[in-house]
């Protein structure tokens, strides 16, 4: 049943975000596909941690959500879009207008992981905010040391680029100069595809 979205608290104070090792953990043995995004994805390439995160990304095919909701069962997850925050079962068509998921502690009101159902074709990862840029699944996901899957990074910063707030700008610089020449020649051909070859980072990937 299509239910009305709500306005729920969003911003720094309202997270008690999971670190990857405990998303990690939680999801161990799940029957899904599923990786790190954004900052965390780029500190799991590094192998470290380089900023403080005040959120947690992760990313899963949308016909593969349902297993994870599954194993996350004791929390609450909220589809967010630009009206508000709809509950999964009622959102409708906002569903599928909106992939991020937010997932929230019902003991504290707290949210601690940020879902993204993303478009796949079952061999491909897609872009979401360009589906003409894909690429194979298996050549889109590392695995840190400990196991955790995360994207690659050159695949991060491509969203980056596409938004380039500040942390975005900051991420791009201390990420760019350790990626290898076919990272960021993909980058660069990916960028000029969706942004003009224009775009400010082309030229330091060159």
């Amino acid at each position: 049943m299509l239910v009305e979205p709500v306005r729920l608290e969003w911003g720094p104070e309202t997270w008690d975000a999971w670190r990857p090792e405990e998303i990690s953990a939680l999801l161990a043995g799940v029957d899904a596909r599923w990786c790190v995004v954004g900052g965390w994805a780029l500190d799991l390439f590094r192998g470290h941690q380089t900023r403080a995160h005040e959120d947690l990304e992760i990313a899963t095919p949308l016909w593969e959500f349902d297993v994870l909701r599954e194993r996350l069962s004791a929390y609450e997850f909220f589809v967010a879009g630009r009206e508000g925050f709809w509950p999964v079962d009622g959102a409708g068509g906002a569903y599928f207008e909106y992939q991020q998921t937010m997932v929230r502690d019902p003991a504290n009101g707290k949210w601690r992981v940020d879902v993204m159902r993303c478009p796949d074709d079952g061999a491909n990862w897609i872009c979401a905010l360009d589906r003409a840029v894909h690429r194979p699944y298996d050549d889109s996901v590392a695995h840190a040391s400990d196991g955790i899957p995360y994207l690659k990074p050159e695949l991060v910063l491509l969203f980056k680029g596409l938004q380039t707030r500040p942390k975005d700008q900051a991420d791009f610089e201390a990420t760019a100069p350790l990626l290898d020449a076919d990272a960021r020649s993909w980058l660069a051909d990916a960028l000029t595809e969706t942004k003009g070859s224009n775009h400010p980072w082309i030229k330091s990937l060159d």
